[in-house]
């Protein structure tokens, strides 16, 4: 009878142990399954916060493209569920470029995604040659000799100290720049017709066209599309074209009777083509 009752005692052990193993088993695999839940609520949650990280980017380039091409600021939208915050900050370069950088960042409750957008939008004049060495224009007086003016590579006219560069009506017709890029560094006043031949135009101060023979046109080398950057405005008898980078078709001309609305339907985003830069990362 004590042998029965041993055995039954360690059979009773036994089944205690065996129920400890199984519950500490269920609870580990308990622990598990919440871990494997929270990591796949994390990863669609971090998935959606880059999604509305990049729609920030979309919102913040729209708004560069389509309503102010100089746009600086922050802001936050609630959206699907979740929030986007964008900020848009812009650096002037000593070359006269403009360094923009975008930073959205999209969260879904506690996770965040953040992407980074980098780009140059107005081409600087490093590595330009002198117009005023190429005799375009006369360096003291700032006035443009009305001619064909040819250069290569890259041309900055003007300097920013400079009153204003000056295309004056007594000259017998008009000018014409041809270059791969011209860049404009002083104000611009033309009082006969003034063409530019280029890919790339930018155009850094003020130019005013004045009646009744101040006019602007633009040509391609190659018969293309101009691409054309105002850090400020043309004007005429009032604000003709405002702000902003355009693509003009070769051949295009601006004058004191030009439609506005014309003008405003070559606008484009002010973005360097090749210099857009895209980081993306996670915040916890």
């Amino acid at each position: 009878m004590g042998f029965i009752r041993s055995q039954k005692g360690s059979f009773l052990v036994f089944a205690v142990l065996i129920c400890t193993a199984l519950l500490m088993l269920g609870t580990s695999l308990m622990d598990l399954s919440g871990t494997d839940l929270r990591i796949t609520v994390n990863q669609r949650d971090g998935l959606q916060a880059y999604y509305l990280a990049a729609t920030g980017i979309e919102i913040a380039l729209g708004i560069l493209a389509e309503h102010d091409p100089f746009y600086c600021g922050d802001g936050e939208i609630f959206f699907a569920g979740g929030n986007i915050r964008i900020n848009v900050s812009a650096t002037d370069q000593e070359d006269g470029s403009r360094q923009v950088q975008i930073i959205s960042t999209g969260k879904i409750g506690v996770v965040a995604e953040q992407i980074i957008v980098q780009f140059q939008s107005i081409p600087g004049s490093s590595g330009c040659t002198d117009a005023a060495a190429l005799g375009w224009y006369d360096q003291e007086s700032g006035e443009i000799i009305a001619d064909r003016h040819i250069g290569t590579g890259a041309v900055s006219l003007g300097d920013p100290n400079l009153s204003a560069l000056i295309l004056n009506s007594e000259n017998d017709g008009g000018a014409l720049f041809s270059a791969e890029q011209v860049i404009l560094k002083s104000n611009l006043v033309i009082e006969n017709d003034l063409g530019i031949e280029a890919g790339t135009v930018v155009f850094q101060k003020n130019v005013h066209l004045y009646p009744p023979a101040g006019s602007l046109s633009f040509f391609h080398p190659s018969g293309g599309r101009v691409r054309v950057y105002l850090r400020e405005e043309i004007l005429s008898s009032g604000l003709l074209l405002e702000p902003g980078a355009y693509l003009f078709p070769d051949g295009f001309q601006i004058t004191g009777d030009t439609s506005r609305q014309d003008l405003r339907c070559h606008r484009v985003l002010p973005v360097v083509p090749g210099t857009m830069v895209r980081k993306a990362g996670a915040l916890i």
